[in-house]
């Protein structure tokens, strides 16, 4: 691309970098007014929701094609590319690579999803996750962060850095100043956290700080309010967090980018005119996903001149075209074989990751299979791990157990030499709620549990939702309930490989 001057674009201009809306291909209306916010406002990129491979990749070239600035195109593909475009590849949550604790398989993955996102045109990885996570009770990082230890998290959150970057794709450190404390959902409602500066400096800020030695290119806000910190506004509205605190002390001269406008943690607090002035006041440099970007660009450009900081506009728009020109090429990569890559790395980091909390081997040749699934698929969730017993010639009955379930599901009737065996999957997402076990749930595990039988429990997901079942006699920790990650524990749980995770996380 051709050396850039910031001073040949106008105001309408320099408005529409600050603004990245979202282009969701389940939604039919939503290419055609990308197009026209490329032509008409000239924004400064879009982040991707849902879609394909193919029409990811026709439109990122079509749209950098008609834009006079070359465009970023991000995503939250923590988990890999098949987090946002269905048919490219997923990896278990990002726990998983915490129980690893290798920094080479971060590496990888990081190299990996950035080599995916490359051949759909994609250049803004939002990732890694850089918080701590210090709350059990956490509803929306949770199994999203490397674990609770800064020091593991600060070291993974480097290499999955240089793997991305090293690539050729930016990558996005968040949710600053750290989002492992919070027991609200910021999708829904805006937590409120009574830490100290000091706490935050000695704990949830150490990994944005390695990760800013590492160059990471850009960083992104949380929607949280921290009372006892500065001005005491949410975090992407905050001068004293934002151009105080992450600029001026910490000294990150990359893109700060907001969290989601789409969220009810900073909808709350104002509309989207008056949130935006605020976020781009405090030194933030891209607004992020508005749910009116036409009409939030119009403000903009209309507002009056004391209302929008033009020397912090202005240094907002140095900042988005010098990475521009550092970093951005146009076109796409195409290599037919990576997908190979991907399965195999993603099994690897299942094998690496599964954790045996206590107990050891399954010595039942019987099993009744009992599934808790608080994510409620419309699946047979359990069949890859059922199917490896059977496999092993372990013989096993399942039972489902649903919330809205009025049956019995313990009977008297289980002979000695049969093993109880209980899963549970939980999950973590945006609104979702689902990574906690319902009173339900917990009171028919407890009973299991302390049945006089071979006992095993099985977490998929959250690993927390263990620690209220002592009495199981075996217990073993994954992190996701994808395939490989299935058959990785029965394959534990049977003795066939030894597991090699160490819990990221205390459950004491």
């Amino acid at each position: 691309m051709s050396k850039l001057n910031i001073n040949n674009l106008n105001m309408a201009q320099k408005i529409g970098q600050v603004i990245m809306p979202r282009i969701d291909f389940n939604d039919p209306n939503s290419l055609p007014l990308a197009k026209r916010l490329v032509k008409e406002c000239e924004v400064g990129g879009f982040i991707i929701f849902n879609g394909k491979r193919d029409i990811v990749t026709e439109t990122t070239r079509e749209l950098q094609a008609v834009s006079e600035i070359p465009l970023l195109f991000g995503c939250d593909a923590e988990r890999g590319l098949g987090q946002i475009v269905s048919d490219m590849t997923l990896f278990p949550f990002t726990m998983s690579l915490g129980a690893a604790r290798d920094e080479e398989l971060v590496y990888n993955q990081a190299h990996f999803i950035a080599h995916e996102m490359k051949e759909c045109g994609l250049n803004l990885l939002f990732a890694p996750v850089a918080d701590v996570n210090t709350n059990p009770d956490n509803p929306i990082i949770n199994i999203r962060s490397y674990g609770d230890e800064y020091a593991l998290v600060s070291r993974l959150c480097v290499a999955f850095i240089k793997g991305c970057q090293e690539n050729g794709v930016l990558a996005c450190a968040k949710h600053f100043p750290g989002h492992g404390r919070t027991g609200v959902d910021s999708h829904v409602d805006l937590p409120v956290l009574s830490t100290s500066k000091e706490i935050l400096r000695n704990i949830d800020l150490i990994p944005f700080e390695k990760s800013i030695e590492a160059d990471v290119a850009s960083i992104m806000t949380a929607h949280i309010a921290f009372p006892k910190i500065g001005d005491g506004n949410a975090v992407t509205i905050s001068k004293a967090l934002v151009s105080d605190l992450l600029r001026n002390e910490i000294g990150f001269q990359g893109l700060v980018i907001t969290d989601s406008l789409h969220m009810g943690g900073i909808i709350k607090l104002g509309d989207e005119q008056y949130l935006s002035l605020k976020a781009l006041n405090a030194g933030c440099d891209i607004i992020l996903d508005p749910t009116d970007p036409f009409t939030l660009i119009q403000n903009l450009n209309n507002s009056p001149d004391p209302e929008l900081d033009g020397s912090q506009l202005e240094q907002s728009v140095e900042r988005i075209i010098s990475i521009k020109e550092k970093w951005l090429t146009h076109g796409t990569t195409s290599d037919t074989t990576i997908k190979e890559q991907g399965v195999n790395l993603r099994e690897r980091i299942a094998r690496q990751s599964i954790c045996i909390v206590r107990g050891g081997v399954l010595k039942s040749r019987n099993s009744v299979v009992y599934t808790f699934d608080v994510t409620e698929s419309d699946k047979d969730i359990s069949n890859d791990f059922t199917e490896r017993l059977k496999q092993a010639g372990v013989n096993s009955e399942k039972i489902s157990i649903s919330l809205n379930s009025d049956d019995e599901p313990i009977t008297d009737n289980i002979s000695d030499d049969t093993a109880i065996i209980c899963l549970i999957y939980t999950s973590v997402g945006a609104w979702k709620k689902l990574s906690f076990l319902h009173d339900s749930f917990k009171d028919i595990l407890t009973k299991l549990g302390s049945m006089p039988k071979e006992t095993v429990l099985i977490s998929f997901g959250s690993p927390y939702v263990v620690r209220d079942f002592g009495n199981f006699k075996t217990v073993i920790c994954s992190f996701d309930s994808l395939s490989e990650c299935q058959k990785a524990a029965a394959d534990i749980l049977l003795g066939k490989v030894d597991a090699k995770g160490h819990l990221p996380v205390s459950l004491g």
